[in-house]
């Protein structure tokens, strides 16, 4: 490959292409740009003002398999756990990069700096890390951001690993509408 080419693709794709094979590497490009670029099929751009709500066609959440309400102990409930499993940013941020431009964004807004490339389903909570269907870009700058989320996250870690609440019924609280979670876990929303 000429240096030329190799300076034209992305980090993602230069990584991608030295761990696998560049048949494998073509499939799995194709596949999140077909991911992505669907997505304005979809009615991706779903955001209001007063919602961060994630659309649930494109990004319904996705739990990570290695992680069991057998294994918390081990996994999620150990501290820093979620460092070891976390995507690179250079993968999350191309990720976003695709979403925003296929259409999942708030009024046309393509300013990456205004959104978190956020799981639907948190790490702390067992969400799949890398998976683009608990990935979504979630705007910063809206009533219900990511703030917000963020407390309910971790209110829900907590309940799971005191054994207050079950593995799964703390991921079913970000696989509907988050919102209502905070409401009942948290508080009023302000």
């Amino acid at each position: 490959m000429s240096v030329r080419s190799q300076q034209s693709q992305s980090l993602w794709e230069s990584t991608l292409l030295r761990r696998t094979s560049r048949s494998s590497a073509i499939i799995a490009t194709s596949f999140i740009l077909a991911a992505t670029f669907g997505l304005s099929a979809c009615g991706a751009a779903t955001y209001s003002e007063s919602s961060g709500l994630p659309n649930i066609k494109v990004t319904p959440g996705a739990v990570n398999p290695l992680v069991s309400q057998a294994n918390i102990r081990s996994t999620i409930c150990v501290s820093g756990w979620t460092a070891t499993v976390r995507p690179p940013v250079a993968y999350t941020n191309q990720l976003k990069y695709n979403q925003l431009h296929s259409g999942y964004n708030l009024n046309g807004d393509l300013n990456m700096k205004n959104y978190e490339e956020d799981h639907i389903v948190p790490l702390e909570v067992g969400g799949h890390p890398s998976s683009p269907l608990n990935l979504f870009p979630e705007p910063r700058n809206i009533k219900f951001s990511a703030y917000l989320k963020d407390q309910l996250e971790n209110r829900i870690h907590q309940l799971v690993c005191a054994g207050t609440l079950t593995l799964k019924a703390g991921q079913a609280v970000f696989l509907s509408n988050w919102e209502k979670g905070y409401a009942k876990y948290v508080g009023p929303l302000p």
